[in-house]
């Protein structure tokens, strides 16, 4: 699997089988909320309690990461999201799903130790092209996933989809339990938050993705509701657009991943915006299936975003350990999140288009930052070269 070693494989499957488990419901959930009863803010606010606890976990987790053994925290915390379906399969109406948005938020409080252990498992020049191929297996679990959930839940309906994805979790928590441990245990090195800050390539990240972030969450979970609303479409109909998201997502991560790595983190970054933007553009001025379809699959770009974002902002820790590095920019990168998420359900409130048009325009804006940037500093280089030739001729 793209000379992955034997620990990163069983990773991979894992991951593979998760976002199989997580795929049938979760383009679904949101509608299906809608369909109990909630509203688009009441979506928006379970969406950010998962968010808040996705955040206020990350700090926790680096702690255990640091702690203990990379991989007891790594499984012990997968297990986890098993409960998430369960909650979701019992509630009896839309405020009990609040537990299973809850449990889906605590299942990633081990993304620190599994980023840190995907890292010490890559060679320096792969990691980017490693973390693209581990987090892109997840959407590409997603492609399958959503066919498969929407025509279960037109047929037997969203409880016995629920079902399933208890089964493939299961299944999923087995096999990442046989991944072996891997050599990370420097709980004493001296480190300090402030040092991490001083790194001018880290603020630049933070402050870049702090927007982008937001971006996503405006806007990502509105998609199918949209759809469905709007466009009235079935469970049937949001299963295959899901299923295209999840194409797209695996492609510009894939893409995006190995651009960044052979062209530097501007050339990815830049890719996955103009998806985003086209993306949203062709959903509010498509007249049919096929422009739905197109639209579905660009904006693949908002789970991308996010994950060719963990390949490029490793490189800026050096001399912080990884799950800390990791958890401090997870629990940074939570506020825009949970902020996009809430602000995302009270502008569908007021308008379905609204939250797509703001997407727009962050991807536009962020896209004009980085050509304003690029040229600053073309025109830098030019400069600099410039007067070295002046001052090779006054020497000569």
């Amino acid at each position: 699997m793209l000379d992955l070693d034997r620990d990163l494989k069983l990773m991979a499957v894992s991951v593979l089988l998760f976002a199989f488990a997580l795929g049938v419901y979760l383009r679904l959930l949101s509608t299906y909320a809608l369909e109990l009863g909630a509203s688009g803010v009441h979506v928006g606010l379970m969406n950010a309690t998962m968010l808040a606890i996705v955040m206020l976990s990350a700090a926790p987790g680096a702690w255990a990461a640091r702690r203990f053994r990379l991989k007891p925290v790594i499984i012990a915390v997968w297990w986890i999201a098993v409960l998430a379906p369960v909650c979701f399969l019992l509630a009896p109406s839309w405020p009990w799903l609040f537990p299973g948005y809850a449990a889906s938020g605590l299942a990633f409080a081990n993304n620190p130790a599994m980023k840190s252990y995907i890292n010490l498992k890559s060679e320096p020049a792969r990691a980017a092209r490693n973390f693209a191929i581990l987090y892109g297996v997840f959407p590409l679990g997603l492609v399958a996933a959503p066919l498969a959930g929407g025509f279960v839940a037109e047929r037997l309906g969203m409880r016995f989809v629920f079902a399933v994805s208890i089964v493939l979790f299961l299944m999923s928590s087995a096999v990442v339990s046989l991944i072996r441990d891997t050599p990370y245990h420097s709980a004493d090195d001296p480190w300090s938050l402030s040092g991490l800050w001083q790194r001018r390539r880290f603020r630049h990240y933070v402050a870049f993705f702090l927007v982008g972030f937001f971006a996503v969450y405006v806007g990502q979970d509105f998609v199918n509701p949209y759809l469905a609303q709007v466009h009235d479409q079935s469970f049937g109909r949001l299963g295959i657009y899901a299923s295209l998201t999840a194409l797209g997502t695996a492609v510009l991560t894939f893409g995006m991943g190995r651009l960044t790595d052979t062209r530097g983190p501007r050339a990815g970054i830049t890719g996955v915006l103009i998806a985003l933007g086209a993306g949203c553009v062709l959903l509010l001025i498509g007249t049919g299936g096929v422009w739905w379809g197109l639209a579905a699959f660009a904006l693949g770009a908002f789970d991308a975003l996010r994950y060719v974002a963990n390949g490029m902002v490793g490189a800026s820790f050096k001399g912080i350990p990884l799950a800390w590095g990791y958890a401090i920019f997870d629990t940074a990168m939570g506020v825009p999140m949970i902020l996009g998420a809430v602000m995302g359900g009270g502008l569908y409130r007021l308008s379905a288009s609204l939250p797509f048009l703001i997407v727009a325009a962050i991807a536009v804006g962020l896209l004009a930052l980085l050509l304003v940037r690029g040229k600053t500093r073309v025109d830098q280089r030019s400069g600099e070269r410039a007067q070295s030739v002046s001052y090779r001729r006054d020497a000569a």
